[in-house]
């Protein structure tokens, strides 16, 4: 199963790299509408400084499709209850490509990766979405934690808890 994952980020982080920043033009039922996933990970690690952790990140991902079939991302992360923070990207900055009735896209690790697919209905009203990491031929992932450190995997990356929304308009007027 984990090889079948580090497989999957492999295969789609080339095809990301082949496919470089070509825009993939939105349906038109996806236009205007904001989508949210949220889920959990968990990564056992040893930090830089020698500390270990296995706290679970929450993690929500929102993302607003403009009218012109430009994709706006926010990504809210929090461990426990004082370290969170809060990126923001616009159009051309976000990986986040669509093929069919799927967004995907791959967030890349200073060794490894996640990629995270959202399946949409035929209307663009409900989707799921699934969200897996990996790291290339048994090695570990390497990741920058919200304290600042980096931490490299000494155990079973695990995503929990994964959920996907959809609403109409732009989730970011608020």
């Amino acid at each position: 199963m984990e090889r079948r994952k580090i497989r999957e980020c492999a295969v789609l982080g080339l095809a990301a790299t082949l496919i470089g920043g070509a825009a993939h033009a939105a349906p038109q039922q996806a236009l205007n509408k904001s989508v949210t996933i949220a889920f959990s990970v968990t990564v056992p690690s040893r930090g830089s400084d020698g500390s270990t952790q296995a706290n679970p990140r929450a993690i929500t991902r929102t993302y607003y499709i403009s009218s012109q079939g430009r994709v706006f991302a926010r990504a809210d992360r929090r461990v426990g209850s004082k370290l969170q923070d809060r990126v923001e990207k616009g159009p051309g900055e976000t990986n986040m490509r669509f093929s069919g009735n799927s967004m995907v896209g791959v967030l890349v690790f200073p060794s490894g990766a996640m990629q995270i697919t959202i399946n949409f209905d035929p209307s663009f009203s409900s989707c799921s979405a699934r969200a897996i990491m990996g790291a290339e031929g048994g090695k570990p992932i390497v990741y920058k934690g919200l304290d600042g450190k980096t931490y490299t995997q000494t155990g079973p990356a695990q995503v929990s808890g994964v959920s996907c929304s959809v609403a109409a308009g732009n989730a970011f007027a608020t």
